[in-house]
C-alpha cells in the first residue's frame, strides 16, 4: 500500500476502477462521487434502495472534520438520485461507545463517566446530536421533514439512528447471540488470540465497562469488573457491545448498509476494513459496503488535522455565518475525496474561497464538470449567484460606511443593479459577520485610548508626525477630483500603508475607488485631512459581532 496520500491516488488512478481497491477511481467520471454512484448502481438491481451510512460518536461537538464524512454520503446520494435510482442516507450516532478515561479525567462535565456510554449522560449527548443536526438542516443536507431529533416520517431519505436507543431496545439481539456463539471463529478470521476479547460489558453494578470476560456463550457472559469488582454474569445482550470491527459488520448486515466514507486512516492496510474482509467473506457472505474513503481537513494553517479532540472547532456553523450553504458545500466537494484540503478564516482563505467559487459559478455555463458539480451540491438556480459582486468589494462597500449593513446594501445595489436582492443582502451579512470576527484585526483598527471613534489621544497625535506625501497627494488630489473613483497616481506599497493607516489604523483596506465612490471624494479628504491635523480617524468603527438571527435558530444549543 503506498505510504503517500500522492503515492496512494497514483495507485488508485493506475488501477482505475473498482477492482483497483480502496483508493482506485474513475478519473473520466464527471466528479468522484458519480463513480461511487456508477459503482452502486452496477453492484445493485434497479428495485434495490440503496443504503449510505455515515456515522460518528459524539464524543465532543461535531467539527469540520467529521462534517466530511456525512459531505460525502450527500453527494452520492445526490448522485445517485440524479441517476433515478432510489437511495437514502443513514446517519448513525454511536452514542454507545465508552467516554474515555482520559476526556472524563478532562472534561468537569463528563465526570463519573469514564467507561459508561456516551449518552449515559443523556443531557449532553442530545445536546451534541441535535447541534449537528441543525447544522446539517441550515446547510440543507437535512431534509424538511425531520424532526429536531433527525426522525423522519417512514419512507423518506433519510434515517437517523441512535446506538444506545438500539442496543438497548434489542434490535440487535438476534445477530449479537450468533456472533457470541461463533466469538472464536470471528476471532481467527480477525487474527485474534481469544474471541472473548472481541466483546466488552458494561458492568451490571456500576455502568462501566472496564470488564474482563471468564465465559462467553451465546446466551450469556460471565465477567468481573474491574471498577467496582462485581463478578457477575450478563443474560442481556444489550450490555455486551461487540468491538467497532464487529458492531460495523453487524449493523451493516442487519440495516442493509451498501456504502459508507470513511477516512483514509480506516482504508489503509491493517485498518478496520482491511481487517474485516474475511468477516464479509467468510462469515457473513456478503460484499463489504462501498467504501468512499476521503482525505483530511486540515486548518489555513501548519500540518495538523482538524480535531475536535482538542476542542474549539471550528464547527459548521462557523462556516455558515460567513459562507452561504451552497459555498460551504462546494468547499468540500470541489476537490477529489481522496485529497487532503484547508479550511480557514483568514483574508487569504476567505477571499480566495469567494474568487474561487465565484469562477466555478460562472464557469457552471459552459463547462461539463462544473455543471455537473452545480448540480449534486442542490437545486438552487446559478443565474442569481453569477451576477453577485466579488466579495472584496463587499467587504471594501461596508468598510466604506463604517460596517453599517443597510447603506453598504444600497450602495451595492446602485452599482449592481443585475444583482439579485435577497443573494446581494445575504453577501453583505456574511462580509458583515466577517468584518466584525475573524477580520477585524487585519482590517479594522482598534478605538483609540480614549475609547471613543475618532477621538484625539497622545498616540494619535504622535503618529500624526509620520504622515508623510502620499496622504498629502490624495488630499490635494480629492479636492478637485469630479470624475469617478479616486484620482490616479503611481502609489507605492508604502504609499497605500500610510493612507490606510491615516484612514484606520491597519495596513491594508478597501479600495480608494470603492472608499471615493461610497463615502464621495470631499468625505474622504476630510477624513485623512483629520488624522493628518488632529491625529483623529473620523471613520475608524468596528462592526458589532452580534451573530446572526438565522444562526442563532439554526443551532439553538451550539456552545
Amino acid at each position: 500500500m503506498p505510504t503517500t496520500r500522492r503515492a496512494r491516488v497514483r495507485a488508485g488512478a493506475a488501477a482505475g476502477a473498482p477492482g483497483g481497491g480502496l483508493h482506485a477511481q474513475d478519473r473520466s467520471a464527471a466528479h468522484w462521487a458519480l463513480d461511487y454512484a456508477r459503482r452502486l448502481a452496477d453492484r445493485h438491481p434497479a428495485h434495490h434502495r440503496i443504503l449510505i451510512q455515515t456515522s460518528m460518536s459524539p464524543t465532543g461537538y461535531f467539527h469540520i472534520g467529521n462534517f466530511r464524512d456525512t459531505v460525502c454520503a450527500h453527494l452520492v446520494h445526490r448522485a445517485l438520485t440524479g441517476m433515478g435510482r432510489r437511495s437514502a442516507i443513514l446517519l448513525s450516532f454511536d452514542d454507545y461507545d465508552p467516554v474515555r478515561e482520559s476526556q472524563a479525567a478532562r472534561d468537569p462535565e463528563l465526570a463519573g463517566y469514564g467507561g459508561r456510554p456516551l449518552a449515559a449522560h443523556r443531557e449532553r449527548a442530545t445536546r451534541i446530536c441535535r447541534a449537528y443536526l441543525a447544522e446539517l438542516r441550515a446547510v440543507g443536507i437535512l431534509p424538511a421533514d425531520a424532526d429536531e431529533d433527525g426522525r423522519t416520517p417512514p419512507g423518506s431519505a433519510w434515517e437517523t439512528h441512535y446506538q444506545f436507543e438500539r442496543y438497548r431496545a434489542g434490535e440487535y439481539r438476534e445477530r449479537q447471540r450468533r456472533l457470541q456463539r461463533d466469538a472464536g471463529r470471528l476471532a481467527d478470521l480477525l487474527g485474534k488470540d481469544d474471541g472473548r476479547d472481541l466483546f466488552a460489558v458494561y458492568c451490571l453494578q456500576c455502568g462501566r465497562n472496564d470488564t474482563e470476560i471468564h465465559e462467553l456463550g451465546a446466551a450469556a457472559a460471565r465477567y468481573r469488573c474491574l471498577s467496582c469488582g462485581a463478578e457477575l454474569t450478563a443474560r442481556d445482550h444489550a450490555v455486551v457491545k461487540p468491538s467497532w470491527a464487529l458492531d460495523w459488520a453487524l449493523r451493516v448486515a442487519h440495516e442493509h448498509i451498501d456504502c459508507e466514507p470513511a477516512g483514509q486512516d480506516h482504508c489503509s492496510a491493517g485498518s478496520t476494513m482491511d481487517r474485516t474482509r474475511p468477516v464479509y467473506d467468510r462469515y457473513l457472505r456478503r460484499p463489504q459496503p462501498v467504501i468512499v474513503p476521503y482525505g483530511l481537513v486540515r486548518g489555513e494553517r501548519g500540518g495538523g488535522k482538524v480535531s475536535g479532540s482538542r476542542g474549539g472547532g471550528p464547527y459548521v456553523r462557523d462556516l455558515l455565518t460567513v459562507y452561504p450553504p451552497v459555498l460551504v458545500l462546494w468547499l468540500y466537494a470541489r476537490g477529489n475525496c481522496l485529497s487532503d484540503f484547508r479550511l480557514g478564516f483568514g483574508p487569504g482563505a476567505f477571499f480566495g474561497a469567494y474568487d474561487a467559487f465565484d469562477r466555478f459559478v460562472r464557469a457552471a455555463e459552459h463547462r461539463e464538470r462544473a455543471r455537473v458539480l452545480w448540480e449534486l451540491l442542490g437545486d438552487e438556480a446559478r443565474a442569481g449567484r453569477a451576477a453577485l459582486p466579488r466579495m472584496r468589494s463587499v467587504v471594501g462597500a461596508l468598510y466604506s460606511h463604517g460596517g453599517r449593513t443597510a447603506p453598504a446594501l444600497r450602495h451595492l445595489e446602485r452599482r449592481h443593479p443585475e444583482a439579485a436582492g435577497e443573494l446581494l443582502a445575504e453577501r453583505v451579512r456574511h462580509a458583515r459577520n466577517w468584518l466584525s470576527t475573524h477580520g477585524h484585526r487585519r482590517y479594522w483598527g482598534a478605538p483609540d485610548a480614549a475609547g471613543g471613534r475618532g477621538r484625539t489621544d497622545t498616540a494619535g497625535a504622535a503618529e500624526t508626525a509620520r504622515t508623510g506625501p502620499a496622504v498629502a497627494t490624495l488630499i490635494d488630489g480629492l479636492r478637485t477630483h469630479d470624475g469617478p473613483g479616486a484620482p490616479r497616481a503611481a502609489r507605492t506599497r508604502e504609499d497605500f500603508r500610510e493612507i490606510y493607516g491615516a484612514l484606520f489604523g491597519t495596513a491594508h483596506g478597501p479600495r480608494l475607488d470603492t472608499l471615493a465612490d461610497a463615502l464621495g471624494p470631499t468625505v474622504l479628504a476630510d477624513a485623512l485631512a483629520a488624522y493628518r491635523d488632529h491625529g483623529r480617524r473620523p471613520l475608524l468603527g468596528k462592526p458589532s459581532a452580534r451573530p446572526e438571527p438565522v444562526l442563532q435558530e439554526a443551532v439553538p444549543h451550539a456552545g
